[in-house]
């Protein structure tokens, strides 16, 4: 029914004659009726209560926002701490969404999001409370906690809705989720310390691969902290020359010698010594100093590598891995091109390393980029091939030349005799598209001996050469150049009465 606003009048007569005024002023008042406005007033009854609602929920998913969170999480503190109860809070991070917005577009998120709100809100209990903060980030608070069992079967049934395959439009779309659980009194006596640990645990988790659940120690505030202060330095670190190059050798096995190295980035930090690149480029690439960072290692490894012909080494091939980053917003072309003409080596000697997740991203954007630099005469490799999530068509449409073997399918490889079938699908099938192969992380003889007879004869490893500084290695293409042998390496190698190489013990 509508709303109705009333404002009336009284309307009031005097009595007495017409003898004069006197009597007139002193005669009572005699009321005679109303008149009255109405107004309807529903819209902006409506209107007003639109207001406040939207003022306490989410826009697209209908669930309650960050300010209800809070005020229902307070509540519900407070009813913990009278009943001695516990209470947690859970934080849910999309893994891959981005990558869903960013490929299909906004409208397909927006989408994505709202059926992932729904299949949450249909996992929890009643009286629990489900959020969303923003972007793809939901929080939960599961109030009047039996154990702490409790809040992993929650966490359990939110990743198990998850990941059934979405529909957008006519496409599937499959997602996981990182949740990291805090459970109060224990984990925070505040609502900050509950949303920032569980925050915490959250990231442990997408540190461990993602698509699981966590719950929050006090350890992780000392590995938070210590994030916070590699990000900080890592800006005075490209300022004070703290990063260097090391550069990991490539062998062919047939012959012993050195045909090509890895680039590897190093920062010697002044308390915590030497960090490996997957130590400190993730907060780069948060922080937006992966640009800066990978200029300056685009100019020391050209300048490496000039240095290497110095030394006669004019055929090895320098492998440098580049930033999803980088290669969309760097201008690598244009800055390759310039140092190429101050350095004045080949372009044929560059070896571009990408990642199979970079192939996902915009793949267009990336096969025109590729072919810029085969153009110049660079070749392109895919790095960890087998642990992403690009398929062979990809593979195929891209001008690769180049495919490495993951160190994670080469430790499969226990004896010489045994059988690999990824290790052995990857070489027939880099075989049958004509392009070179490299196993990374060969650490034994066996490994050695069983990717060669396989059809993989260039490798990188502990088995023939560390990461080592940019000196050490030019003086190991010295002693090549001079006829030397490469690395000790070889002396575990002996030539059988039939002239084939074996190894020895």
């Amino acid at each position: 029914m509508p709303t109705l606003l009333f404002n009336s009048i009284g309307m009031y007569a005097g009595l007495g004659g017409a003898d004069g005024a006197a009597n007139d002023a002193q005669a009572a008042p005699v009321y005679s009726g109303t008149y009255g406005v109405a107004r309807d007033i529903t819209e902006r009854k409506r209107a007003e209560e639109t207001i406040s609602y939207q003022a306490y929920h989410d826009v697209l998913t209908d669930l309650p926002n960050r300010i209800l969170f809070r005020d229902r999480l307070d509540v519900a503190m407070l009813q913990a701490m009278r009943s001695g109860t516990e209470l947690a809070v859970m934080f849910i991070d999309l893994d891959r969404f981005k990558l869903v917005n960013d490929t299909l577009g906004h409208m397909r998120g927006d989408d994505l999001l709202k059926q992932a709100a729904g299949r949450l809100k249909d996992s929890l209990r009643r009286g629990d409370t489900l959020a969303r903060l923003g972007g793809d980030e939901f929080v939960i608070m599961l109030p009047r906690l039996g154990s702490r069992e409790d809040a992993a079967v929650v966490a359990r049934k939110c990743l198990e809705c998850l990941q059934l395959p979405f529909t957008l439009g006519d496409q599937e779309v499959l997602i996981s989720a990182s949740i990291g659980i805090a459970v109060f009194p224990a984990d925070g006596q505040t609502i900050d310390q509950l949303l920032a640990h569980a925050d915490i645990a959250m990231y442990r988790v997408k540190g461990d691969g993602k698509n699981g659940h966590c719950f929050f120690h006090p350890d992780m505030l000392d590995a938070s902290h210590e994030k916070l202060s590699l990000g900080k330095g890592l800006r005075q670190a490209l300022d004070q020359g703290e990063l260097e190059m090391y550069y990991q050798p490539q062998v062919d096995v047939r012959t012993g010698r050195i045909v090509g190295a890895e680039g590897l980035m190093r920062w010697n930090h002044p308390q915590r010594g030497l960090l490996t690149a997957g130590e400190f480029l993730p907060f780069a690439e948060e922080g937006g100093l992966i640009l800066p960072i990978s200029d300056w290692m685009l100019q020391t490894v050209c300048r490496d590598l000039a240095s290497w012909s110095a030394v006669g080494a004019d055929d090895v091939v320098l492998a440098l891995n580049l930033s999803p980053q980088y290669l969309e917003r760097g201008e690598f072309v244009q800055k390759l091109t310039r140092a190429q003409a101050h350095w004045g080596f080949r372009m044929s000697r560059i070896e571009v390393e990408i990642t199979e997740n970079i192939s996902i991203r915009n793949p267009q954007y990336v096969i025109e980029q590729l072919n810029g630099l085969c153009r110049l005469g660079v070749s392109v490799a895919i790095d960890d091939f087998g642990t992403g999530y690009s398929s062979l068509a990809y593979l195929h449409r891209f001008p690769v030349r180049t495919v490495k073997i993951d160190q994670s399918f080469v430790r499969e490889i226990q004896h010489v005799n045994g059988h690999c079938p990824v290790v052995l699908a990857i070489i027939a099938m880099a075989s049958g598209l004509g392009m070179n192969l490299v196993a990374e992380g060969v650490e034994t003889p066996d490994q050695s001996q069983y990717l060669e007879q396989a059809g993989c004869t260039r490798m990188q490893g502990f088995l023939f050469h560390p990461p080592m500084r940019a000196a050490d290695f030019l003086q190991l293409l010295h002693e090549q150049s001079a006829g030397r042998r490469p690395a000790a390496w070889l002396g575990q190698r002996t030539l059988t009465a039939q002239g084939q190489l074996s190894f020895g013990g």
